[in-house]
């Protein structure tokens, strides 16, 4: 499997122990792991490969004078060593540095022109992230960068698709300008199979499970077996352009009628708040529209969360996931999850679901950024010739 995109599950615990011994010298060959922290080979090989894809440890060869094979050597990262990450939304960016896959627990955020060409948009970002890298890690050097894109990637080529909302973006390779720009490597993706990825656990039964980002549009990711399914084309998990409702006169921006996008995602909602009445400029502006239960707009969003369950019940019966995690706007809203739930759990089959758990996803809205990270690190292990398999 290719490099890029194998993962591994290990139990949580054993992270901050084994990198311990890693760093102190104390372990500095897999068979080092087994003896210390007593557990089995194969489990060796997925805490290394874990590690290594969190950009805590390298592997290096070891040479030895008698000839043969050589071993691997265990070496922590250095820590002067940094990546950089950023999520383009349709009004927004957020973007932050980290320097291990422990966690992501802030961003800064800057509103984005659409119609700034794809160039001039990261060479913006790049000022941005290293005036963020002096600030954080002075000194460091940002060695990959990880980018999530509100629109569709073709994940074999890491190309943007037909985006319909960022003029001159169609067929773009931001890989290939950051590299110009930087000579560094980086990892594009769609936003939600960006935040599927950073959604996945490093655990034991990670599982599967489908993954919804319900804000200003609607996307979708499956997980299978704790890896990001990309589907035979690269682009899964399309699920804001299928067909929810019949005799709509509202056209999508993919050019068709009766989209899952167009009658229930945020940006629908705000259109059929101003055919009521109500003006609301933002999704900020939803949010607090919820908070104060303002009655038409809870309709409308009774019926959002409706047409999401919908849609996603026949996919709950032909995948019988572990859960559905959702992102986004939307998934800050109690009235949009409780909808979602009823029509899902109505629609769908008892057996998928007897099991099944929905809830908002864990990350919050640092999902893509998380994901955006894993991808930079395991594109700069591949880089690199780490080795990743056991």
């Amino acid at each position: 499997m290719d490099a890029e995109r194998k993962t591994s599950t290990v139990s949580e615990r054993l992270i901050h122990p084994a990198y311990q011994l890693i760093k102190t010298g104390a372990a500095i060959q897999r068979s080092d792991l087994v003896r210390e922290l007593s557990i089995s080979p194969s489990t060796a090989s997925n805490l290394v490969r874990t590690l290594v894809e969190r950009g805590l440890v390298r592997e290096a060869e070891l040479r030895r004078a008698t000839g043969g094979r050589p071993a691997r050597k265990l070496e922590p990262v250095d820590e002067a060593d940094v990546v950089a990450v950023a999520e383009i939304g349709t009004r927004h960016i957020r973007y932050w540095i980290v320097n291990s896959l422990e966690s992501i627990d802030e961003a800064r955020e800057i509103s984005f022109e659409r119609l700034d060409s794809p160039r001039d948009t990261m060479e913006t970002m790049l000022g941005l992230w290293n005036d963020l890298r002096d600030e954080l890690f002075p000194g460091a050097k940002i060695v990959a960068y990880g980018i999530s894109v509100s629109a569709p990637v073709d994940s074999t080529t890491q190309r943007i698709i037909m985006p319909a909302r960022m003029v001159g973006w169609h067929d773009v390779d931001l890989r290939a300008i950051v590299h110009e720009l930087t000579g560094c490597p980086a990892w594009i993706e769609n936003d939600a199979r960006a935040a599927a990825l950073g959604e996945i656990r490093s655990q034991e039964g990670t599982g599967t499970f489908i993954y919804i980002k319900a804000g200003s549009g609607i996307g979708g990711a499956l997980v299978i077996n704790g890896e990001v399914f990309a589907g035979g084309g690269g682009m899964a998990g399309d699920v804001g352009h299928a067909r929810v409702t019949t005799g709509s006169d509202v056209t999508c921006p993919c050019g068709r009628v009766g989209c899952l996008e167009a009658e229930a995602s945020g940006g629908a909602i705000l259109r059929q708040a101003r055919e009521v009445g109500l003006e609301l400029a933002s999704m900020s502006d939803l949010v607090q529209a919820t908070i104060v239960q303002t009655p038409d707009i809870m309709t409308i969003i009774r019926r959002s969360g409706e047409l999401v369950g919908n849609a996603l019940s026949p996919l709950v019966n032909f995948v019988n996931p572990d859960e559905v995690l959702v992102g986004g706007s939307l998934s800050s809203m109690n009235t949009f999850m409780s909808s979602l739930r009823a029509a899902l759990f109505s629609r769908a089959s008892s057996t998928a679901t007897a099991k099944l758990v929905i809830e908002p996803a864990r990350l919050g809205q640092n999902s893509p950024l998380m994901g955006a990270a894993r991808g930079a690190y395991r594109v700069l292990s591949h880089e690199r010739g780490t080795s990743t398999s056991e």
